[in-house]
């Protein structure tokens, strides 16, 4: 296992190379079957979940970056399963919630400027409306995308879920095959000595 720590710069220090170190890293690891474990170094509080999320929100939706996906879902479900769902919905309103803030501060801004004199009430009133209708229309973008996003990992959890649940009916499978293979062993011994 990889540890690499978070310092308050949200710099990624990897403990092995004793380097600082980038998110892209961290997916190329991930990709390369290595399991990462990121540790908050001021609080000691595992980041894990937070950091591969990061990592897949970074990502295209193109195909590639699709299949790339595969291994941080798998590393995400094999040590957090539920937990990765809840990060991903805290990403996607803390998106939502940039989008109020800047409404809000935009709105404290054009009321300066009227109270200033640089701007009428109509001109606010038009100029909020205007921003009003652009956020509504990112927002209704994104929303469309986090929809998508949500899809394609929900289809990758359930599929990932389904392989490791093959992949243990197979060892369980194996140890049987192994059960049978030293019984027989002990039988044809047996008879072997009978004769």
């Amino acid at each position: 296992m990889k540890l690499i720590k978070r310092y308050k710069n949200r710099r990624l220090y990897d403990t092995d190379l004793k380097k600082t170190i980038k998110l892209e890293d961290v997916r190329r690891y991930v990709d390369d079957g290595v399991e990462v474990k990121v540790i908050d170094n001021t609080t000691g509080r595992d980041i894990t979940v937070q950091t591969l999320v990061t990592v897949l929100s970074t990502t295209t939706s193109d195909k590639q970056s699709l299949d790339r996906n595969k291994s941080i879902l798998q590393q995400l479900i094999d040590e957090r399963g539920a937990g990765v769902m809840d990060a991903m919905k805290k990403l996607m309103l803390a998106g939502i919630g940039a989008i109020n803030l800047s409404r809000e501060k935009a709105e404290e801004i054009f009321d300066e400027l009227v109270k200033k004199g640089e701007m009428t009430s109509d001109e606010k009133s038009a100029a909020m409306k205007k921003m009003a209708d652009k956020i509504d229309e990112k927002t209704d973008r994104f929303k469309e995308k986090t929809d998508k996003f949500k899809n394609k990992v929900e289809t990758k959890v359930s599929e990932t879920i389904e392989k490791v649940n093959v992949s243990g009916r197979v060892d369980e499978l194996n140890r049987k095959v192994d059960e049978l293979s030293a019984k027989l062993e002990e039988l044809t011994r047996k008879l072997a000595e009978k004769e």
